[in-house]
Order: C-alpha cells, then structure tokens, then sequence
C-alpha cells in the first residue's frame, strides 16, 4: 500500500479530533473500519502513530512528526486543488473520466450511460470494496463520479464538499430454489424464512448486515446461519437448494432459482449519484443523473418480478403505465 493524501486526511482527523471515534463520524466511516486503516497505515510507515487510552488518542513523537509533514502536503494540495477549480476546464479536461461503484446491477449500466452521454471520454471504473472507501475516493478527487448504495434507516453520511443526486429506493427481495415450497408464493414472509441458512456474498457492507440483523428480530427470529461465500457460488448454491439469499430486485432469475418480493418490504436499498460539488466535471451531474435514470427504469423493465411489483402497487412512472 502506498500512502495517500486520504490517508493523511484520516490521520489528521485523528489529530483534531483526539479519538478514532469522533474521526470516524466526522469521515463518515464506522469506528472498526478507521481502525483498520490506521493500522495499514502504521504498517506501512513503520511505527505507531498514536497512543490510545482512556481519554482518547494522542499522537506518539513519531505520529507528530508525521502529523507535521501531513499538514503541509494537505495544504498543499489543498491549494492546488483551489487553484484546479478556479482554472476551469477546457476540452482536455474532459477526455478522462473516472467512475467509481462497489459492484452490483447498477455498475455495468453507469459505465454505458457516461459512455453514451460522454462518447468521446476515456472512462476508467474502479470498483471499490466499500461504500466507504468510495466517498473517500470522491472526496479526495480521485473518482468523478460514484454510484453509492446505502439503506433506508442506516444512510451513508457524504463527506465535506460532495454533492448527490437520488437515483431510486427499492425493496431488497429474496432469492429461493424454484423448486422450494415457498417458490410458488408471489411475496415471502420473512418469518417464513426463518429456519432457512442465509447464503451472502462476501462483501464488506455492514450497513446491509444490520439491517438484515434488525429485520430479522423485528420478525422475531435470529437467522439460524449465516454463510459468506464468493457472490459466483451464491446462485448456484441457491438453486440447488442449500439456501436462500438477499437480493436487489433488479437481479435477473437464473435457472433453478426465482427472485420473489418479501412481504411488508422489511429492507430497502437506496443508490444515488455522488459527485465532488467544485469537480471541473460537475457540470456533467444533471445530464448524467437524468440519463442514468432513463437507464434504470430500462433495467426495471427488463426485470419482470420487479416491474410486476411496482405495476401492482401502482408505482410505476406515469409514462410506463399502460
């Protein structure tokens, strides 16, 4: 791992905040996952850089040294970046663009629509392990533009000088063997589920896991097991019957498995389009917004389960009802 200026950015609010766990509020990050990072950045300069005790964190001589040089590169780069926004773009600026996403069914389709709305950029997709990890991307002017996903109940907080634009809040539904009992229902009960094992992909969302946790007890179960495997074996595993699985509505049914909305929506998902408000590519948000919208419905459409759903709660858009 190399160090980075987001790196310096999370010692810093370490500094300022004398606690890893004000700094992780105030970067937006949890308190396990900022300790994490810490770490990998201590590994990487060779020495503890704070002291950690009952009234919080203070730096080590080492860690302030550190901090010291910290402070004079982000300000520079600080000035550098003013100075960036204050120029404008021009044609060159716009030959590159960076896209960011944690991969799911929506990553593909924002490739194609920057592609199609920016057909003479080079677009360049970096798929992250976290929604975390993506913001901080953002905020540190290394993406243009991020597909986030966080949960209704437990939001993603955007950093300082990121702006946003809601794309969609769906309902997370499930997928089951079709030859299950519970297959022919048109919606599942969660309760209905509750002696099944829950087959996840390996991902690092704990805003997913809680919420799937508090759904769960809201019902008035524990999951009985929970497995975390690589999302390529997930299907399959499903389809023959040693599982089920969460799932984005938008998930296409394969063979052997079905995708079928839980009743009472007990979970949400909910993606928007995050941009740096001063990025030279701002002006880009609103056509890139209003496109990737067009291209949702489209998917939407596409996935019959889910266009079934919304027809039958009359939610579809006024020019998509029949």
């Amino acid at each position: 791992m190399d160090l980075e200026i987001r790196h310096l950015r999370v010692l810093n609010a370490i500094a300022d905040t004398g606690s890893i766990t004000r700094a992780a509020a105030a970067l937006g990050f949890t308190q396990p996952a900022l300790t994490a990072q810490l770490q990998r950045i201590e590994r990487v300069l060779g020495g503890a850089l704070f002291v950690r005790d009952g009234s919080g964190s203070r730096p080590t001589a080492f860690g302030a040294m550190v901090l010291a040089h910290a402070h004079g590169i982000l300000t520079a780069h600080e000035d550098l970046m003013r100075d960036v926004r204050q120029r404008g773009p021009d044609d060159s600026d716009l030959t590159a663009l960076r896209l960011g996403s944690v991969p799911g069914p929506l990553t593909a389709v924002l490739v194609t629509t920057a592609r199609r709305l920016l057909p003479r950029a080079e677009i360049t997709l970096h798929t992250c392990d976290t929604e975390e990890e993506q913001l901080e991307l953002l905020a540190g002017g290394r993406l243009d533009f991020g597909l986030v996903v966080d949960y209704p109940e437990y939001e993603l907080a955007l950093r300082p000088g990121l702006s946003d634009a809601l794309l969609a809040v769906d309902p997370v539904f499930v997928l089951i063997a079709e030859r299950h009992p519970l297959a022919a229902r048109p919606e599942i009960p969660l309760t209905a589920l509750s002696g099944e094992a829950w087959l996840a992909g390996e991902n690092k969302d704990v805003r997913m896991r809680a919420q799937f946790r508090a759904a769960c007890r809201r019902a008035g179960f524990t999951p009985r097991r929970v497995q975390r495997l690589s999302a390529s074996v997930v299907f399959p595993l499903v389809g023959q019957g040693h599982g089920v699985a969460l799932a984005h509505p938008l998930v296409t049914e394969r063979e052997g498995v079905v995708v079928r909305p839980l009743t009472g929506d007990p979970m949400g998902v909910r993606q928007r389009l995050v941009w740096a408000a001063h990025s030279p590519l701002a002006e880009h948000a609103p056509a890139l917004h209003d496109a990737l919208t067009k291209a949702y419905w489209a998917e939407v459409q596409r996935a019959g389960v889910y266009w079934e759903w919304l027809a039958g709660r009359g939610l579809l858009p006024a020019h998509h009802h029949p």
